[in-house]
């Protein structure tokens, strides 16, 4: 009877783990492209912190690999929300208001291990819709030196537009 309650709960702990890219170095800031490089990072307190290293698996029915640097774009509210584990269970988030490519804009509702930051600004040098990559940089309050280079999804749970 011990071994099957063993069994059971290594399995049960074993459908959602955290898997950890070696290769991503968190010991330095990513570089600032716009390629879609899939990088994050930025300074906290002055403390460096980098995104692309931890992603989430889940092998149950069809949630598969969750990444670490998930940018989702509304197009129906025109905000991007952000959302970068930087550490194993520590994420930073935040909201990206009426993104456009050469401007800077606000960013709002400012998380950092579920603790509230201030607001800040970000600067957009790529916002390409075509091929779905968003790249600037960020900061404001102790969040300083912030940069990115990703690809971003479309929010799929907006209803889609009416059609007349």
């Amino acid at each position: 009877m011990k071994k099957l309650f063993l069994f059971l709960f290594l399995t049960i702990c074993c459908l959602s783990c955290t898997v950890e890219d070696e290769t991503v170095d968190i010991t330095v800031m990513p570089e600032a492209t716009t390629t879609g490089a899939e990088t994050f990072g930025c300074l906290v307190d002055g403390w460096l912190y980098v995104g692309g290293r931890y992603s989430t698996v889940d092998w149950r029915e069809d949630y598969d690999d969750t990444p670490s640097i998930n940018f989702t774009y509304s197009e129906k509210r025109n905000e991007m929300n952000v959302s970068a584990r930087v550490k194993a269970d520590i994420w930073i988030r935040y909201t990206i208001q009426a993104p456009k490519a050469g401007q800077e804009v606000s960013y709002i509702n400012a998380l950092f291990n579920e603790e509230e930051l201030e607001d800040g600004k970000v600067f957009i040098t790529r916002f390409d819709t075509k091929k779905k990559i968003i790249s600037g940089t960020f900061g404001g309050g102790s969040m300083s030196n912030g940069r990115f280079d990703v690809h971003y999804k479309i929010n799929k749970y907006e209803e889609a537009p009416k059609q007349e």
